[in-house]
């Protein structure tokens, strides 16, 4: 006995009419008796009491109906639980980030997304800003946490992040309290490279200009890692967000910086907003409930 001879008897049953029923099941009358008789063969007993004027079904038929319907009721859930599994496992969602986001957003939000959405795969992609928005734009990223807004896409902004300045536990300035932005003339800077970094080269050499600051670049660094190890090596102060205070090592200090203060560094989120998957939804209520945002934001 198959799923399709349940599926005929119930046809012929609801309709009791062998042309109805073929019909309904787009198949030819002839095909649809010879596979009711099959059945009947195969159970041993009459289902269905036929003369020229009309179909009815038998007791056993009456017994049979009921128990093929639970039957079929089941297989069609089967089906349906199977490729629902096969949904969720493949349901994703593909995250750019800068290292604060890695920092500050990460510890916060994946530990609920665990919890509740164990069936969501986040693929996370340490990406600078620019290779972010590029990114986005191709459409290879769900979300981006990135240090500017992308034209055509939701954008929100996360939080801004005082910026500070990051030196040897040896260098003459670690004696200071509060560094002056005056102190920095003629110092040795390693400067972020404004092609892997976007905003923060560009509002660090924006902050030394405004206050006539000259100073000796030493590095365009790549990466904030790069940048750490070459202050940790007593190569020369940064500039740098202060979520990096939680990477610093003993041989490294920050001290923050007045006369004036540096203008704060933006993170943003920037996401497609075509997504209505259910867990996409959830982790935008988390960050509106973490951040104090709301995820309507403009494009």
């Amino acid at each position: 006995m198959e799923l399709r001879h349940i599926r005929y008897f119930i046809a012929v049953a609801e309709e009791l009419n062998f042309t109805r029923a073929a019909e309904k099941l787009f198949t030819a009358q002839p095909s649809l008796s010879q596979q009711i008789r099959d059945l009947e063969s195969e159970i041993g007993v009459k289902l269905f009491s036929r003369t020229k004027r009309k179909v009815e079904l038998t007791k056993a038929g009456e017994v049979f109906l009921k128990e093929a319907r639970l039957v079929l009721q089941q297989a069609n859930l089967a089906i349906q639980v199977t490729r629902d599994s096969v949904r969720k496992s493949n349901r994703k969602i593909t995250m750019g980030f800068v290292p604060s986001a890695e920092v500050k957003i990460f510890p916060k939000i994946m530990p609920f997304i665990r919890e509740k959405m164990p069936s969501l795969n986040i693929e996370l992609k340490s990406l600078n800003t620019i290779e972010q928005e590029k990114a986005l734009l191709k459409g290879n990223l769900d979300v981006a946490f990135l240090r500017q807004t992308v034209e055509g896409f939701k954008n929100n902004l996360i939080y801004q992040e005082e910026l500070i300045l990051v030196m040897s536990v040896e260098h003459p300035l670690a004696l200071e309290n509060e560094i002056p932005v005056n102190l920095l003339q003629d110092q040795n800077i390693i400067v972020t490279d404004p092609n892997f970094s976007g905003a923060l080269g560009i509002l660090t050499n924006q902050y030394l200009k405004e206050n006539n600051v000259k100073y000796k670049k030493i590095q365009n660094a790549s990466n904030i890692l790069f940048t750490l190890n070459l202050v940790s090596m007593g190569m020369g102060v940064a500039i740098l967000p202060d979520y990096v205070i939680s990477l610093l090592n003993p041989s490294i200090c920050f001290k923050r910086m007045v006369n004036p203060t540096p203008p704060t560094i933006n993170l943003y989120m920037s996401w497609h907003d075509h997504c209505a998957m259910e867990e996409f939804q959830y982790f935008l209520s988390l960050m509106e409930q973490n951040f104090n945002i709301s995820c309507c934001g403009n494009e």
